[in-house]
């Protein structure tokens, strides 16, 4: 099958598309990304992709086609204008460039207006649209436009809708997405499929911690409101003058000062560090020390319904999970028993969890490896590459009737 695939991030940027796409060429596909040029997180084009070097280049099997867009920055403008610049260029470059494909594929994180170019492809060649939501709109910016009576908020909603509508299939991450997209976007059932995201492969290779005599919790992803990593800096600071035990937080954000400034007025330093971003293959390490992986979001919205994709790596790595957290996430957690789970914003009842693994940690270990079982029996690559499969399969064969 030729699959054209288009999502506004691919490699070298951190985002699991790249293995979904390699997955699908070693399965016997051949697959097109049309993609922008590599910038997040940090918002500067990445080195050796300046100057239209890179426009063009093939990655493990995969042909890319990279469309301008200007760096996000660190501001909202900027961010805007990436977002726009993006979706402009890549439908100039599907409305002027022939590429022979059977299906379209989007993999739509946000913004939504990176499905522009592939509604656009769709019309053009004549061919399905499978889209894969891993990020709801007009949801996913309700922290941003507060006021759902306002214009931008209004547009915002009756673009995504459009955007949605046009997809002959929807596959999302969390069976609660089902009845968004039917309640806000009315779109029929029969065109919503869940599909569990994957977590690499390389979190099967983890091994069982060494013990250094402290319990090390480690909390790794995107820091930003929603997070809501302030929920574990105040457990902490309840239990601050427990034993040893440290906490471990591995990533950025638009939180991710706030976040450092309030450990600061705490004065939580010698309990909590902060590291930044890292890629994939570094992140690696802090699981070596990881005895316990932290989960939390607030839930304001359908986007604190989901389950976090950081979990799937969690459970691969066989790390026990402790969770604030609500929704199909906790009943994920629960089902596996892979952790514990307390209601989302309740730093005391997140404090008592924390403390009880201090003191008896050896008695939680089992559910790290429930965790990794039920990895491996639901959300491996290959599971998930095999069901996308079938999904663009089914779509063919319907096209053919």
């Amino acid at each position: 099958m030729k699959i054209l695939v288009i999502t506004q991030y691919y490699y070298p940027e951190p985002f699991r598309i790249t293995d979904i796409c390699e997955e699908l060429v070693n399965k016997g596909n051949e697959v097109t990304v049309i993609t922008g040029i590599p910038n997040y997180p940090d918002g500067k084009i990445y080195s050796g992709y300046r100057r239209f070097k890179k426009r063009k280049e093939i990655v493990n099997g995969v042909n890319i086609i990279r469309s301008f867009q200007i760096a996000r920055g660190k501001s909202s403008i900027r961010l805007f204008l990436n977002y726009i610049s993006f979706m402009i260029s890549a439908s100039i470059k599907v409305m002027f460039k022939k590429i022979d494909c059977d299906l379209i594929f989007v993999y739509q994180l946000s913004p939504v207006t990176m499905m522009l170019p592939a509604v656009i492809a769709k019309k053009k060649y004549k061919r399905k649209l499978f889209t894969y939501s891993c990020d709801l709109w007009p949801d996913s910016v309700k922290n941003i436009l507060k006021n759902e009576k306002s214009i931008i908020y209004k547009l915002t909603d009756k673009y995504s809708k459009y955007l949605y509508r046009k997809s002959d299939r929807i596959g999302v991450t969390s069976e609660s997405f089902i009845t968004y997209f039917i309640d806000k976007h009315d779109i029929a059932k029969k065109k919503l499929v869940y599909i569990p995201q994957h977590a690499e492969d390389i979190y099967l290779d983890i091994e069982r911690p060494t013990n250094n005599g402290v319990v090390d919790f480690v909390f790794l992803g995107n820091i930003g409101k929603i997070q809501d990593v302030e929920n574990i800096i105040n457990a902490v600071e309840i239990i601050k003058q427990m034993g040893k035990f440290y906490v471990h937080i591995i990533g950025d954000g638009s939180n991710f000062e706030s976040c450092v400034n309030l450990t600061r007025e705490k004065k939580l330093e010698d309990r909590i560090g902060f590291y930044g971003r890292y890629p994939l293959e570094k992140t690696m390490k802090f699981y070596d020390v990881a005895d316990i992986c932290l989960l939390t979001l607030k839930n304001e919205s359908i986007v604190g319904e989901t389950i976090p994709s950081k979990l799937q790596g969690y459970m691969a790595a066989g790390r026990p999970v402790i969770a604030a957290i609500s929704g199909p996430a906790k009943t994920l957690i629960e089902e596996s028993k892979c952790g514990t789970v307390v209601k989302p914003g309740d730093a005391i009842s997140l404090s008592k969890v924390m403390a009880e693994y201090i003191l008896n940690y050896e008695k939680y270990l089992y559910q790290g490896e429930n965790g990794r079982n039920y990895f491996l029996r639901n959300f491996t690559k290959k599971l998930y590459v095999d069901r996308l499969i079938t999904e663009f399969n089914i779509m063919e064969e319907n096209e053919n009737v």
